[in-house]
């Protein structure tokens, strides 16, 4: 691993299940250097830096977490797991005099400076109206949240969220029926609740109590069961890419993102190969008297698992050198 330190930087991607790390020169990560380490093995941020330090090292001037999670003056606390990250700790466990914590949907956002077209899988094609147009990144994984990307010169402003945790909204008797099924444990249904891992699987508990059955499957599960056609994975899969589409036409109305929306994570990547057939495009469209003008936003799937590892390298770049 290189040694010079005015030029290698550390970038770490921490999400609700795992965490991504790599070192990066400028704005390219070093592939030899990076790692996917399961959260569930580790304390927390400091002691997987501590391997990763063991497996590759830890030479660098520079460093940036993005965390799933609200961050405010350099400190966040993950949303699905009970870790805290503090600058002040990571420029500690590191030894970097530059050090940024940001959300991880605003990292994702700053990589779309550097992913390749080949990373990026069409849901709705429509040509973009200028490139330096306003883009939005929307992250499916664990949670749910979105980052809006307004162009700044040669560089990005990406303005933070948390709009996974807003009232899910409910536009017929079915959606009402399952809101208060999920809101059933504590009064309360967010969008995260039911367009996440764990979304899919309160949508499938859900289409199976109604058939009086029981029990509970896994995200992983219930998608496997698409591929047989099973049919209440069907069910659950239909239900949760019409109230993605709906719920990302929405935040397409509020910032309108004419660049693009970019669906992030890897339950984007998993429902991605349904998205046409399970009606994604209608829902996304269905605005009323507003339909037509939803034909003005392109949908892509990035592909890349890395990408907010880019996007933070990206990040620390403008930081110290724009």
């Amino acid at each position: 691993m290189p040694d010079h330190r005015d030029k290698v930087s550390l970038v770490a991607d921490v999400g609700g299940t795992n965490t991504r790390v790599a070192l990066a020169e400028r704005r390219a990560l070093l592939e030899k250097s990076v790692r996917k380490f399961r959260n569930s093995e580790f304390e927390g941020l400091e002691s997987l830096l501590l391997r990763f330090e063991h497996d590759v090292g830890l030479v660098c001037d520079a460093v940036a977490v993005a965390i799933a999670g609200p961050v405010h003056d350099g400190r966040g606390t993950l949303t699905n797991l009970d870790w805290t990250v503090e600058r002040e700790a990571l420029a500690s466990v590191t030894g970097a005099k530059t050090v940024s914590v940001l959300n991880d949907l605003q990292a994702q956002a700053h990589a779309l400076h550097a992913i390749p077209h080949s990373q990026l899988s069409p849901v709705i094609r429509v040509e973009p109206e200028k490139a330096d147009s306003r883009k939005l990144v929307i992250g499916i994984g664990t949670g749910f949240n979105s980052a809006l990307a307004i162009p700044n010169g040669p560089v990005l402003m990406v303005t933070p969220s948390e709009c996974g945790h807003v009232l899910l909204p409910a536009s017929n008797s079915d959606d009402l029926e399952l809101t208060e099924f999920i809101a059933a444990p504590d009064g309360f249904a967010s969008v995260e609740d039911a367009i996440s891992g764990r979304g899919i699987e309160n949508i499938h508990a859900w289409h199976a109590s109604r058939h009086g059955e029981s029990g509970s499957r896994s995200a992983a599960d219930v998608l496997a069961g698409i591929k047989v056609s099973d049919d209440l994975a069907e069910r659950t899969l239909e239900t949760f890419v019409r109230i993605l589409g709906s719920v990302c036409g929405d935040l397409a109305l509020i910032h309108l993102p004419f660049g693009g929306i970019y669906l992030v994570g890897g339950v984007a990547r998993a429902v991605a190969p349904y998205l046409r057939d399970f009606g994604f495009e209608e829902s996304f469209r269905n605005k009323g008297r507003f339909s037509r003008f939803m034909e003005r936003f392109p949908v892509g799937v990035v592909e890349d698992d890395f990408a907010a590892l880019s996007g933070l390298a990206v990040h620390l770049d403008d930081l110290q050198n724009g």
